[in-house]
């Protein structure tokens, strides 16, 4: 049973790595772009665009995987599911909360981008903004990934 419990726990680490992977890679696309010119650059920018969204959902999955391991190993432990067993007990889990509410302000700033030069405005400040906003997010993602591994450590 301590088997099953721990690998349903490492699920979710194992997850945030390929996502927290995918999202500094897609943050590379900044400096990659200036290189770029034309069809390729246009091509370019829709494929960062849509690995935005996959991005946003994969985020939105990780948080849902550490859900369903917290209920999954508490019904496992013999205990019954209430909220109390669900809500974050630990700073990484609000944390998480919170990264998720920058993620989506981050792919709402991309979208705006994305509206504002299709309309022929002007788009600079929007697309300066997500890119500060990805910077901040990549070093938070870097402490909400260190806190997560010592919290596993506490739990494991």
């Amino acid at each position: 049973m301590e088997v099953m419990r721990t690998a349903i726990l490492l699920l979710h680490p194992f997850a945030a790595l390929l996502v927290i992977r995918i999202f500094m890679k897609q943050r590379e696309w900044r400096a990659a772009s200036r290189q770029l010119k034309g069809a390729e650059r246009a091509e370019s920018l829709t494929h960062h665009e849509s690995t935005g969204t996959r991005v946003l959902l994969m985020v939105i999955g990780l948080i849902t995987l550490a859900f369903a391991a917290k209920a999954t190993t508490a019904i496992l432990g013999g205990e019954s599911l209430s909220i109390e067993i669900l809500e974050p007990g630990h700073f990484h889990g609000w944390v998480g909360l919170l990264g998720l509410t920058l993620m989506i302000y981050l792919w709402r700033l991309g979208s705006r981008t994305r509206d504002l030069k299709s309309a022929g405005e002007r788009f600079a400040k929007t697309r300066d903004l997500h890119g500060r906003v990805a910077d901040v997010m990549a070093v938070l993602v870097v402490i909400h990934a260190f806190l997560g591994f010592l919290y596993l450590l506490q739990i494991l």
